[in-house]
């Protein structure tokens, strides 16, 4: 299970997510894309003098997804107003959009078993608001009081760009959408909603150059750690959403299902209560049958192992960290590695050492975003995570572990055992194996 979806259903659980729907979740109704509306708008007013030099101007356009390039042309050459386009865009959407009467066709009525107060969505459709049981009908993000402290009190659906209902107010040209994202009060509430809780990118696809310049006009406005569900995106891609856009990566694969399907087994994951998320613990860990009726922790013979062949400890000194703290964060490892074994063996379930790592794992994405993006400093960010670490808030799940929370050391040690396993994203800086490094 990829570890990001650990974090995002931690994240769920604690009611800190917000989804923002795109265009591509709207597709099993066969609402026009941007792509769609131009070319049926374009080939309306495509006549007499304009029959071949308008398509030609506005394929141009379209052919380097300059969908605002396309619009214009249609202004320049038509006299259309943006009145006029707005009305031609309702009229496509209303024209086309199919019904479907079976749920299981799109994931709508995945969002609405989503335990979520507020949704937002870029599309002019209104599908959320005729699949969720919302306590308010849409409303313009622009519109929203954002001083407001009941923001996330009712359930409801915020239209960024638009919605047919308005057909005035739907953002159709280029200077209406610089407008509009140049509104300071605009960006001021993105930043409110955004402040303690993360965004879920559903239906965007970064293949399309307009959908990633969107993104970078929202970063700006983002606070903290947000996610995109994308379908098999390359390593390459992964890494320039995070880096580029600050958007942590959950894959799904339709190659042999449909996009459907595997959202949905996405969102079943946030919506099941019984955990279902397994991290590769380190080996030893397995539950023992002879049960220790005192936990003692590391000693002295457990600290002086030489651990300088494990993985966790090569990506320490992948990044040139001090040797003193090097040999700290082994300790801290050796620790935490007992103490695991200790939990397994008090009978304590995977699930619930899920959890607990699942709570370090968000910890270590936190500093990386707080600390190692804006400074770079990789002996800082290990001292940040460690300190975070030292004192691990479980919130509502602290009397799962009732008498058996860790110590200081063993909770430090916990990011140590998660950076051993090869297959989750934990490391101190840019620094990269070229090759597979076996344990």
């Amino acid at each position: 299970m990829n570890p990001n979806l650990i974090s995002l259903k931690q994240a769920y659980d604690e009611d800190k997510i917000v989804p923002f729907i795109g265009a591509g979740l709207s597709i099993p109704f066969e609402i026009p894309s941007w792509n769609d509306l131009i070319k049926e708008i374009c080939a309306t007013y495509s006549t007499g003098n304009l029959e071949i030099l308008l398509p030609t101007a506005v394929q141009w356009h379209l052919n380097e997804n300059d969908y605002w390039g396309a619009i214009d042309e249609i202004k320049k050459y038509t006299f259309l107003t943006d009145q006029d386009l707005q009305k031609q865009i309702v009229r496509l959407i209303n024209e086309r959009k199919k019904h479907l009467s079976d749920d299981t066709e799109h994931n709508y009525s995945d969002l609405a078993k989503l335990n979520c107060k507020l949704f937002l969505t870029t599309n002019y459709e209104n599908l959320l608001y005729e699949h969720l049981d919302c306590d308010t009908v849409p409303i313009l993000l622009k519109e929203l009081d954002f001083s407001s402290q009941d923001i996330f009190d009712t359930r409801r659906i915020c239209h960024l760009h638009g919605y047919t209902s308005n057909p005035g107010s739907i953002v159709i040209s280029k200077s209406s959408y610089d407008s509009l994202y140049t509104d300071e009060k605009y960006g001021d509430i993105l930043k409110v909603i955004t402040s303690n809780k993360h965004v879920l990118f559903l239906g965007f696809s970064f293949d399309d150059k307009f959908v990633s310049n969107l993104i970078l006009d929202y970063k700006k406005h983002l606070q903290g750690i947000h996610y995109i569900l994308l379908n098999n995106p390359s390593q390459e891609r992964i890494r320039e959403l995070r880096e580029k856009y600050g958007l942590i990566t959950i894959p799904y694969d339709s190659t042999s299902s449909s996009h459907t399907t595997e959202i949905r087994k996405i969102l079943d994951v946030l919506t099941n209560n019984e955990p279902s998320l397994k991290i590769e613990f380190p080996k030893g860990t397995e539950k023992s049958t002879a049960k220790e009726t005192t936990f003692l922790g590391a000693g002295l013979s457990d600290l002086k192992e030489n651990l300088s062949d494990h993985l966790f400890y090569k990506k320490l000194k992948l990044e040139s960290i001090d040797e003193d703290n090097i040999e700290l964060s082994t300790l801290f490892y050796i620790a935490s590695e007992k103490y695991i074994r200790f939990l397994r063996n008090e009978g304590i379930s995977l699930d619930v050492i899920d959890m607990l790592l699942g709570k370090v794992f968000i910890k270590y994405r936190e500093k990386y975003v707080v600390v190692y993006k804006k400074y770079g400093n990789s002996e800082e960010f290990l001292n940040v995570v460690h300190e975070s670490l030292e004192a691990l808030d479980l919130g509502r799940y602290t009397d799962l572990l009732k008498d058996k929370e860790s110590d200081e050391n063993e909770s430090r040690g916990l990011i140590h055992l998660l950076a051993e396993d090869d297959s989750l994203d934990v490391w101190w800086g840019k620094g990269r194996f070229n090759e597979q490094i076996s344990k």
